[in-house]
């Protein structure tokens, strides 16, 4: 009854609270689509020339997830660590491979996409849904490339440096995310 209480005076329902008590998978769960969605606008404005490349990469990877819905393995800590790997790489400046990028992307995809439908694994058994899902993250991936893109065409001689800027706060809040998961375990 207590939980039921607590609950109520949070204005949310015992689900809530019984999730963030399991191990606060929610915030891991939007932490990875917003290091996805952050790292390839970064990635994209970085490589300019090479944006269809990112776009397959995170095309195929949000597709694949799509076909395939939830992972039977926590896929939490690996997406982390994928996305540490691509924002100390964007922090040092220099042009991606396109190919590369686009595996780094498919990876970086299927993973948060991956732990998204594990957490609401009672809403990603329908195919609707984990398309809707889909086209969300999509959207939402193709909007930051978009935005950084632009903001690289309005400031061309500060873009550099402010890329690199932003990816090592990336790297300093993945790293704090997996000191959060490592602590939580």
């Amino acid at each position: 009854m207590p939980q039921l209480v607590w609950a109520h005076a949070l204005g949310t329902d015992p689900t809530v609270i019984e999730r963030i008590d399991a191990g606060l998978m929610l915030p891991s769960e939007i932490s990875a689509v917003w290091i996805f969605w952050l790292l390839s606008g970064l990635w994209i404005a970085q490589n300019l020339d090479r944006i269809p490349y990112f776009f397959i990469g995170s095309g195929s990877g949000i597709l694949l997830a799509t076909v395939i819905g939830s992972l039977p393995f926590d896929t939490s800590l690996l997406a982390l660590f994928v996305g540490l790997a691509i924002a100390a790489w964007l922090c040092l400046g220099r042009s991606s491979n396109g190919w590369l990028a686009a595996i780094a992307l498919v990876l970086m995809g299927v993973l948060s996409m991956s732990m998204v439908f594990s957490v609401h694994a009672d809403l990603s058994t329908d195919l609707l849904i984990r398309s809707i899902a889909a086209i969300s993250m999509g959207l939402t991936a193709s909007f930051f490339g978009g935005l950084f893109k632009q903001i690289n065409e309005w400031f061309p001689r500060q873009t550099p440096i402010g890329i690199r800027i932003l990816s090592s706060w990336m790297v300093a809040l993945i790293t704090i995310q997996l000191a959060m998961s490592t602590l939580a375990s």
